[in-house]
């Protein structure tokens, strides 16, 4: 049954307000928990007013994340005894592309919502600026609601891209050269579109507005991560890196893309160069046989699903779902270590790949492709930060990938990751 945000924010709040004012009185240290029925965290941004907000809706399962303030942060090599002494506790996780995984930090939000199987849990956890638990105040503003706010955002004054179509073609070539010598199988590249305005743009106006010109984006995940007031990663990625649920392992293999057709017929006629284009099938068959070539060493039993075609608004993929039983005590850092990155986003082998994409690309990735999610002792699940938008004040970049493989032709590829780029462009454009 799901809560209305009303009643949370008028009663709950309320009665969350009293616990904590016990909590302070009694001077204790303990976690403070509260259980709900489910909570829509995409109302309840409407009405948050904080600086550090982690939103992650999944696509696959029936999981949410919502995340307000600092409480702690762990670094990579305390984090698994960290989560054995503190089991209940959920961590952002947000990597850098180029950043060695165990070189990374978790974060340990004050607030933590999870939602799941329809109930939602509440954590409260000590602020880490002040070391005692916060009040609502500080993250809920209860007399605005955004629905009720006109989101205006305005015209942009100036444009890049990064490559330029030449040098993206130029990209191509050199990537040719190295199939030809056999240095490379496959090899991911990305440019991006960066858009200028006169004043600064509101994070969560933006993302609230991306999520209502697709449909509220529910092909794909939906991740808003604010770092500070002006700057937010945003993510409607449709790929999944993995979910782990205790051993249960899930993931997915996603590759090669199709346009949607303007008619069932013409969709219909997508779908099947999808399936049996050489290309597109080389394409995709080296991230599914990577995949498994790194899992199966772990994986007591391992599950391969039959070629499914996955359709988003504006694209579609070829994909082919993995599942796993793993050995005991694997844990996520060492499946994103194992993992990150996958062939989809980087390439065949992945050592000669990674150098020539900083040498190709004009820019360094940092979240663009990179996993994101969050991290527990008995449930983590990583999205691949693909399909993604950074805004930094009055500056809004958006990124797109390509798989570029023996026979890809610059042109296509250009195309492909404009139309990847098209829920962000949509906002841009006033569409």
């Amino acid at each position: 049954m799901l809560m209305k945000t009303d009643r949370f924010l008028k009663e709950e709040l309320q009665n969350i307000n009293a616990e904590i004012k016990k909590h302070l009185i009694n001077k204790n240290g303990d976690t403070l928990f509260f259980l709900f029925d489910e909570i829509n965290f995409t109302e309840l941004l409407n009405h948050i007013n904080c600086e550090k907000i982690f939103f992650f809706k999944s696509k696959y399962d029936s999981f949410s994340f919502l995340g307000l303030g600092h409480s702690e942060t762990i670094k990579a090599h305390d984090l698994k005894d960290y989560l054995a002494r503190n089991p209940k506790n959920f961590l952002i996780a947000a990597f850098m592309f180029e950043e060695n995984p165990n070189a990374s930090e978790f974060i340990l939000p004050e607030w933590i919502f999870v939602s799941k199987n329809g109930k939602t849990e509440l954590s409260i956890h000590p602020s880490f600026e002040y070391k005692n638990v916060s009040s609502p105040n500080l993250f809920f503003n209860l007399n605005f609601d955004l629905n009720l706010y006109d989101p205006f955002i305005p015209p942009w004054e100036s444009y890049e891209e990064y490559p330029e179509h030449d040098q993206w073609t130029e990209m191509i070539e050199k990537c040719d050269l190295l199939f030809e010598s056999g240095e490379l199988e496959k090899i991911v590249l990305s440019r991006k579109k960066i858009f200028d305005y006169s004043e600064p743009v509101e994070p969560i106006v933006f993302f609230k507005t991306v999520m209502e010109k697709n449909n509220n984006a529910n092909s794909s995940y939906a991740i808003f991560y604010q770092m500070t007031f002006d700057k937010a990663f945003i993510s409607l990625s449709p790929e999944k890196l993995f979910s782990l649920a205790d051993d249960n392992f899930e993931s997915i293999s996603l590759a090669a893309s199709a346009p949607r057709g303007a008619t069932p017929k013409e969709d219909q006629v997508y779908e099947q160069q999808l399936k049996e284009n050489d290309k597109l099938t080389r394409e995709h068959n080296f991230v599914t046989a990577e995949i498994l070539r790194r899992i199966k060493p772990l994986s007591v039993s391992l599950t391969v699903s039959e070629l499914q075609t996955m359709k988003l608004p504006y694209i579609q993929h070829r994909s082919i779902p993995i599942k796993a039983k793993l050995q005991s005590n694997i844990t996520a850092l060492e499946l994103v270590n194992l993992l990150h990155p996958t062939p989809a986003i980087g390439g065949l082998p992945w050592d000669k790949a990674k150098m020539k994409i900083l040498e190709l690309e004009p820019y360094a990735r940092k979240s663009y492709a990179a996993p994101i999610g969050v991290i527990s002792a008995h449930y983590s699940e990583l999205a691949v930060g693909i399909r993604s938008a950074l805004i930094e004040g009055s500056k809004t970049s958006f990124f797109g990938g390509a798989g570029i493989v023996k026979g890809s032709i610059a042109e296509e590829e250009w195309i492909e990751t404009g139309i990847k780029m098209n829920p962000f462009l949509k906002v841009v454009n006033h569409e």
